[in-house]
Formats: structure tokens, C-alpha cells, sequence
């Protein structure tokens, strides 16, 4: 469109040039005259009540309203009719659309290395307070969407676009609005004609909560995940029925959370508590989390961040164990935070210094357990056992004489038959005595198979303990790190060499990510399809694969060939240059990569001295400690063993 002027409010001319946007129902342009403002232009002149609502958002606005939205702050008309032709409102061409920073990929190529995960929750709490402001003045967003909510990439200061679709409020008249978004829509108003329906704050509450999981969870949309029931699961659907992906009541839900994302226990109780809430069945009755209490919740969250001690880059909930975000970037393959720089020799870090110190501390050895011959040497069975021993045998003995002589005196005499049962009854009787007298020595035997059981356990504890093998593996891991730290340079010219020679699939890579999915026309693939793919980590035409694509729900074969011959499309206007060279985006990538393993190794080399030493220490005082135990079970064994023998 060419130099166009407009008259605004006041008749003044209002000249409009370059094209900002364009979107269904408007484009926006930049004003000639003053460019921090932009006019929105109707591609149809609104009717009756659109235009009321749009003079009285006009008659409206205040400082708070203007400060956080494009709040219309006037109207233009064309000069040869006086219908309202658009608005004029402030330009936020500078803010990038909130999508761009929740999802990681677009994150690191739009926004500044300091946006991790504690300007993401900042972030999360100004769209809160922007939700604040307009419902205090008893307006209502009504389509919240990923689309109208853009943020500072400097500050994370939010501001709302698209406000003259907003329910607006003014004596006691209600402007409706008349659309919405269905990933964003609540259960209760899922498929219903929203031209006729009064929007609540309750009912944004809901699209609040969507946009901060997707901050806090890397883009993932709460209600897409793998479905564990029969069928498809949309996420339309999924919302109508509060199968919440996250939520801790699988039995009901069916549902399960996308991989490569943190879980659900990683953010503080309160802010589960609150997704819950504003997730279920009871948030659409009673009433869903509202601005303030998200703000409070978001601002402690801020407080209660410690820093990954491997990645400066990486923060996280203090109440988790460990940081999750170095786990999910080995599993998904996927830089999530950048902050730190290659750097070469200027740390202070010297890899001969600190092993030098680490040679120095001295392995505490194999150690000497206590012996165990010297100690059954001493053993000497006890005098119950030996009383046992002795009645054991002499009952033998006897039982032995009388048995003998039963069965010569049958033999001598040549007795009958009943005789000789008789005899074989007193032999039968001589043999149970035989078999009482051995029960003492079985209790014995028993005691000794206990007694060595005891022994083996502490035996285990004492070498898996008080030996130096433990010592002596964390030696042989920090000498397998000091190598590794050696080679990073050559790793580095390795990897660049590496991107030299594949050229081309590089160069093809980079122009695929061009292409986001979210903002791509393809046949079938609608808005829930592609918060899907997302919550799959499948953003841009280069994460298309045939396989990647069949591994997400509800994508069977046909929907696969249409994102497949997507990319194909788009393939086929590559150009590739070999002049280009390697891209410098690589290098400081590979730059990256290979700074934040240097600061890891070197963090965990200046530990290994202490940490040594404190393994050292350890080691020889559970040696004190079990050797103790070991004697005492050596010397119950060694008396077992001589009492069972008594005996």
C-alpha cells in the first residue's frame, strides 16, 4: 500500500506507510509523521457496535491501560467518508510475540543470552499483572492466545495486542468479544458460538495459566501428551474433559506428559497447586487462580532459584535435587539457556596446577583387615560344647555296643522270626537315641552358618567402604576429565573441521529453521496439531522426519505425508552456496558447547583436591570403625566354627 492518509479525531491528517502486519481483519501500518505509533486498518469498516466499542475504548484509555497494551488510543477515518477506517495505537513492533521466548530454539535466536529461566518466571508474572490491570477495570481479553501477548526481550515487560477485541466494559453495557482461540478456550466454553456469551475473568484465568505453563515448561502445552485410553486424543478435547497432561490422577486423565520436559515436581507446591486448580472441574465452579495470586506465587519462585554449579546459565526450583535442565539438554539434544562464552586460558585455570595439588593428596592404600587365622587360632570351644561332644559320642558308642551284641545273640541262637523283629525294634530304638544325641551339634552348625553370614555383610562393608577403591576410582575419573579438558581444543578444531566438510546439510539445516510450524500454512495441520508437535519438540521444518513426526500422538500415516512433503516443498527452494563458508552462528555454538564443558571440568578438577582428602579421611575412619565390627564377627565365627567341631 502507498502513501495513504487518514483524518483522526480531531480532523487532523494521519499518513501511513510501510506494512507492519497483516492478520484476517486488519493490517497495520507505521505512521509517517510519528513512529511510535501505528495505525491498525480494518479490511472492512466495522459495523455499528464495533464501531461504539472502539470510541468508547478511545474515551477509555488511561496511563495504566496505555502502559501495558496497545490500547486504541484514537480512531481514523478516510477523508471521504466518516466511518471509522481503523485505529491508531501505540507501535510495539519493537516486543517479539511471547512464542518466541517459551519455545527454546526460537529463544535462542530471538532473545538475549539472559533469557533463562528466571526472566521466563519474570516474565510469567507480568503477563500476570497485565491480566490484573484490564480485569480491574472490569474488562474482560476473552480470546487470550499465544498471538496477542508480546514481551520486552530486554526487560520482559509484557504488553497485550489485538485489545479491540476485548470484552469491554462501560456503563453497564458490555462489548462482547466474539472470538477465541480453542487451545487457550476453557472446558466450559469449549465449542459454544462466544458472539452472545458474557466472558468472566474466571474464564481468562484459564488462558493465564496456559501461557504461564507454557513459560515455566519449555513451550509444552499442559493438555498435550501421550493419551493411555483407546482413540485420538485432541487437545481440544483433552481440555473439555480436564485431562490435565501433568496431573498426578493418571487413573483418571489417562494421560501422560510429552518427553524432554521437566516434570511436574520441579516447580514449588504452590504453583502446582494452583495449575491443578485452574486445570479442574473445581477451578470452572469455584473459581480458578486469578492475577494476584499467580503474581505471588511467580515472585517467590524468583526468590527460591539457586544456579546450577556446572552451567551459570541454568536455574532452578531450590527444591529440587539437582538441576534439570543439564539432564534435559543431554536428552532432548537441545541448548535450553545460553549465558557463558568460550574462553582460552583466561579463567586463572591451570590443568598442571591442580593436578599437582591432587597428586599431592595421598591415597589412604588397601588397608589391613583384621586376620582372621591369627584370630581362630585363639579359638577354643566352649565347655557346653564340648559336654555335648562328649555325650554325643558316647551315646554313639553305647547305642553302637548294644546294637552289635543284639544282633550276635540273634545270630548265635538261631532265634525265630518274632526274635529277630524284636531285635530289629531295639536297633531302630539305639538309632534314635543316635539321632537325638546329634541335635545339640546341628544347633551349632547353625550357629556358624549365622555367624559367617554376619561376617560376609561386614566383610562386603569393609571393602566396599574402607577400601581404597573408591579413592581410587575418583582418582582414575578425575585423571579421565584432566584428558579430556587437554583435548577440548582439538575437539573444537575437529567439530569446526566437521562443519566444513557437511556444508551442505548445514546450510540446508539453517534454511529449514526458517520456517516455524506455528506460523506455517499446511494442508491439515491446524493450531492443535501444531501445539502438538511443539509439545514434541517440533517447531521448525528442520525437526521433520518421518520418524519424528509418527513418535507424536494422533499423527498416523496420512499426517506424517503431509508434514513430510511440507518440508520436501520446501526443500526443493534451497540454493546452496558453497562460498558461504562456515557459518559463524556454528562456531560460537560449537564455542558454546565446548566452554560449557571446560567450565564443567574445571569445576569439578578445583573440587578434587577436597574432595579427595575428605574421601581419604572417610575411608580411614570407617576403617577405625569397621575393623571393630570385623574382629567381632571374625572372633564369632572362629568360636562357632571350634564349637560346631566340639560338638
Amino acid at each position: 500500500m502507498a502513501r495513504t492518509v487518514f483524518l483522526d479525531d480531531m480532523g487532523r491528517q494521519v499518513a501511513v506507510g510501510k506494512q507492519l502486519g497483516r492478520g484476517g481483519e486488519a493490517t497495520v501500518f507505521a505512521v509517517e509523521d510519528d513512529r511510535n505509533l501505528v495505525a491498525k486498518v480494518y479490511h472492512r469498516p466495522p459495523d455499528r457496535e464495533g464501531a461504539a466499542k472502539l470510541s468508547r475504548m478511545v474515551e477509555l484509555r488511561d496511563d495504566r491501560l496505555l502502559k501495558l497494551a496497545a490500547w486504541p488510543i484514537g480512531t481514523i477515518r478516510t477523508k471521504s467518508d466518516s466511518a471509522i477506517a481503523g485505529i491508531l495505537m501505540k507501535n510495539v513492533s519493537g516486543l517479539k510475540d511471547i512464542h518466541l521466548l517459551y519455545n527454546p530454539k526460537s529463544r535462542l535466536r530471538e532473545f538475549p543470552a539472559k533469557a533463562d529461566w528466571r526472566f521466563l518466571i519474570h516474565t510469567a508474572a507480568n503477563v500476570a499483572r497485565a491480566f490484573a490491570v484490564i480485569h480491574e477495570h472490569m474488562h474482560v481479553i476473552g480470546d487470550v492466545n499465544q498471538s496477542n501477548v508480546r514481551v520486552s526481550p530486554e526487560s520482559a515487560v509484557v504488553n497485550l495486542i489485538d485489545c479491540d477485541s476485548f470484552q469491554v466494559f462501560s456503563n453497564g453495557h458490555y462489548f462482547l468479544c466474539g472470538v477465541g482461540v480453542p487451545l487457550y478456550t476453557p472446558p466450559e466454553l469449549q465449542g459454544k458460538q462466544f458472539k452472545s456469551i458474557i466472558r468472566t475473568p474466571n474464564h481468562d484465568n484459564f488462558g493465564l495459566a496456559i501461557l504461564i505453563f507454557h513459560l515455566l515448561f519449555m513451550g509444552r502445552h499442559p493438555f498435550a501428551g501421550k493419551f493411555l485410553g483407546r482413540g485420538e486424543m485432541p487437545i481440544e478435547k483433552a481440555i473439555a474433559e480436564y485431562r490435565f497432561a501433568f496431573a498426578p490422577d493418571q487413573q483418571r486423565t489417562l494421560m501422560q506428559p510429552p518427553p524432554n520436559c521437566i516434570s511436574f515436581a520441579q516447580v514449588p507446591p504452590e504453583i502446582r497447586t494452583h495449575f491443578l486448580q485452574a486445570f479442574s472441574l473445581q477451578g470452572s465452579q469455584s473459581g480458578r487462580p486469578d492475577s494476584p495470586k499467580w503474581v505471588a506465587a511467580l515472585d517467590a519462585l524468583g526468590r527460591e532459584l539457586r544456579q546450577c554449579s556446572n552451567n551459570t546459565a541454568h536455574a532452578f526450583y531450590q527444591g529440587g535435587a539437582e538441576c534439570p535442565w543439564c539432564s534435559l539438554e543431554v536428552r532432548s539434544g537441545i541448548v535450553l539457556f545460553v549465558s557463558y562464552t568460550f574462553t582460552d586460558g583466561l579463567t586463572g585455570f591451570n590443568i598442571e596446577t591442580i593436578w599437582a595439588r591432587i597428586n599431592l593428596v595421598q591415597s589412604p592404600g588397601p588397608g589391613s583387615p583384621p586376620d582372621f587365622v591369627a584370630i581362630s587360632a585363639n579359638a577354643r570351644a566352649t565347655m557346653q560344647a564340648r559336654v555335648a561332644g562328649w555325650k554325643r559320642r558316647a551315646q554313639i558308642a553305647i547305642a553302637t555296643v548294644v546294637v552289635l551284641a543284639i544282633i550276635g545273640g540273634c545270630l548265635a541262637a538261631g532265634v525265630g522270626a518274632v526274635t529277630f523283629f524284636i531285635a530289629l525294634v531295639c536297633i531302630g530304638v539305639a538309632q534314635s537315641v543316635v539321632g537325638k544325641s546329634g541335635a545339640a551339634k546341628k544347633q551349632f552348625e547353625s550357629e556358624t552358618r549365622a555367624a559367617e553370614a554376619r561376617h560376609r555383610s561386614i566383610q562386603e562393608r569393609w571393602n566396599r567402604e574402607a577400601s581404597d577403591e573408591s579413592f581410587a576410582a575418583k582418582v582414575r575419573e578425575l585423571g579421565s576429565l584432566g584428558g579430556e579438558y587437554r583435548q577440548l581444543p582439538n575437539r573444537r578444531q575437529q567439530r569446526i573441521r566437521d562443519l566444513e566438510r557437511d556444508s551442505y546439510n548445514i546450510q540446508l539445516k539453517h534454511f529449514l529453521e526458517r520456517f516455524d510450524i506455528a506460523s506455517a500454512e499446511i494442508s491439515h495441520i491446524k493450531d492443535s496439531r501444531k501445539a502438538m508437535l511443539a509439545s514434541y519438540g517440533i517447531d521448525t521444518a528442520a525437526d521433520v522426519t518421518a520418524a519424528s513426526i509418527e513418535a507424536v500422538p494422533g499423527f498416523g500415516q496420512f499426517l506424517t505425508q503431509q508434514m513430510t512433503a511440507w518440508r520436501q516443498s520446501l526443500e526443493g527452494r534451497f540454493r546452496f552456496d558453497p562460498k558461504r563458508g562456515v557459518d559463524p552462528a556454528d562456531v560460537q555454538r560449537i564455542d558454546r558447547e565446548i566452554g560449557k564443558r571446560k567450565t564443567e571440568i574445571e569445576s569439578t578438577l578445583i573440587r578434587g583436591p577436597n574432595e579427595l582428602e575428605a574421601l581419604r579421611q572417610r575411608i580411614l575412619a570407617r576403617r577405625s570403625q569397621i575393623a571393630v565390627e570385623l574382629e567381632r564377627a571374625m572372633t564369632e565365627v572362629a568360636q562357632a566354627r571350634a564349637n560346631a567341631q566340639a560338638a
